[in-house]
């Protein structure tokens, strides 16, 4: 396996820091990178666990390396309303791998952090440029902006990436730089002044069954309004799988989960063993008591009391779409959702594509998503926490720290201590 000097510079980090954070946009190797070092300490025979926020995203982490993954709810064993594993009864691993950590609020990564023996490595991986966690904090961001842990940025376009023009253009989101938007085939912008407009065109392209990204899905800022998630799921169940006799469905309210449907779970399931984010299809009703799901590498069994947690998902929020991946995105990018579009927003939208992504709106919005204004401010305290914790502004670096000798355990229980003060959750600090 080849590495760039960057990606090189990465491992060597994983390899040997107590605590390290590993980041960098789509197309620069973030996975390549992990194997690699999991390779390395496969050689030497450490023990490692694989984690992430959400069932959906350590599906992908499972896939992409070839190991087991978890939810980091699992790996903490959640059981009625608490970790099992904490201070006291410690994750029996040499290291902890942690992917889309972007998606970490402050008191899942303190339950983390907590939870690792003094001499368990912890990394991070993940893209600090996505939004931030849907609860309190933004720790990813926090923790490379602090420059008091090691950071190793992983800045290369590699061959295949560099010939995206989502990779090419999600650094000028960030940057405020004009977008290339001409004929590109695997980056298009549809203008619709109207939201009325923009949801019929965004529906029909998801319909359009001659195209490539037929059946792609639908990314947008919110759920309410004419473009919004609910008014797209309704449009979408109607015009891709509307009532027919023999067609079992079940109501709930204003909801109808019908046969075909694609759905999203909302929440964690340990009973079922189903978690939040995961997306499947309905394609059962067995004996009128159960509705199945096939969630692709397994089918799951719903009572109507479980079902609650289901949802319709041929369009989902941004931020529902976080660690996941999709063939072809329709980001719907209208001023009716001025207030909402931020650069960290739609960047997370369009890199969701692996193939590409058609931008469905008006220049209002598309001007609002890339405009230079200041995001939503988060007043954590994490920058700040760090750097005392660390003695001052340190400067941070890809470069990897020595390897802690034979009877060096107490600096890596020093970094674990600190880690464990840094993000505990303060009644001083407003969210």
């Amino acid at each position: 396996m080849e590495l760039d000097p960057s990606q090189q510079a990465a491992v060597d980090l994983m390899l040997a820091s107590p605590f390290c954070v590993v980041t960098g946009g789509p197309g620069v190797g973030k996975t390549t990178t992990l194997r690699a070092a999991l390779d390395r300490m496969d050689i030497v025979g450490e023990r490692y666990r694989l984690a992430a926020p959400t069932g959906k995203a350590a599906k992908r982490m499972s896939e992409a390396t070839g190991r087991e993954a978890c939810t980091i709810h699992r790996l903490l064993e959640w059981y009625r309303g608490k970790f099992l594993r904490n201070e006291q009864s410690p994750i029996e691993s040499d290291v902890v791998v942690v992917d889309e950590s972007s998606m970490l609020d402050v008191e899942l990564a303190a339950s983390l952090v907590r939870a690792c023996r003094a001499d368990t490595r912890v990394i991070f991986i993940g893209d600090a440029n996505q939004l931030p966690s849907v609860g309190p904090g933004r720790v990813l961001g926090d923790l490379v902006e602090s420059n008091a842990v090691p950071v190793a940025r992983l800045t290369t376009v590699h061959r295949a990436a560099a010939e995206s023009w989502i990779c090419r253009n999600a650094p000028r989101v960030l940057s405020g730089d004009k977008l290339e938007l001409g004929d590109k085939q695997d980056f298009r912008f549809v203008e619709c002044e109207s939201a009325e407009d923009a949801a019929r065109y965004a529906a029909g392209l998801v319909a359009d069954v001659g195209q490539p990204w037929a059946g792609a899905q639908i990314l947008t800022p919110q759920r309410n309004l004419a473009c919004g998630v609910d008014a797209l799921n309704a449009a979408l169940q109607q015009r891709l799988n509307p009532p027919a006799d023999g067609k079992n469905e079940w109501k709930s309210g204003d909801r109808v989960l019908r046969l075909g449907d694609r759905v999203i779970q909302t929440k964690n399931n340990y009973e079922l063993e189903v978690f939040n984010g995961e997306v499947g299809d309905v394609c059962a009703f067995p004996e009128g008591a159960f509705m199945t799901v096939d969630f692709g590498d397994r089918k799951v069994a719903y009572t109507r009391e479980h079902a609650f947690a289901l949802e319709l998902a041929y369009a989902l929020t941004i931020h529902k779409s976080q660690g996941s991946e999709f063939p072809w995105v329709v980001c719907v990018v209208h001023s009716s959702h001025t207030y909402m579009l931020t650069r960290n927003l739609f960047y997370t939208g369009i890199t969701r594509a692996k193939k590409g992504v058609i931008i469905v709106g008006n220049r209002k919005g598309l001007h609002a998503a890339t405009a230079a204004k200041d995001p939503p401010k988060r007043n954590t305290g994490l920058v700040d926490r760090m750097r005392e914790l660390a003695g001052g502004p340190a400067v941070a670096s890809s470069e990897p720290e020595a390897p802690p000798a034979a009877t060096g355990r107490p600096p890596a229980r020093q970094k674990h201590a600190d880690m464990q003060a840094a993000v505990a959750p303060q009644d001083d600090i407003a969210w």
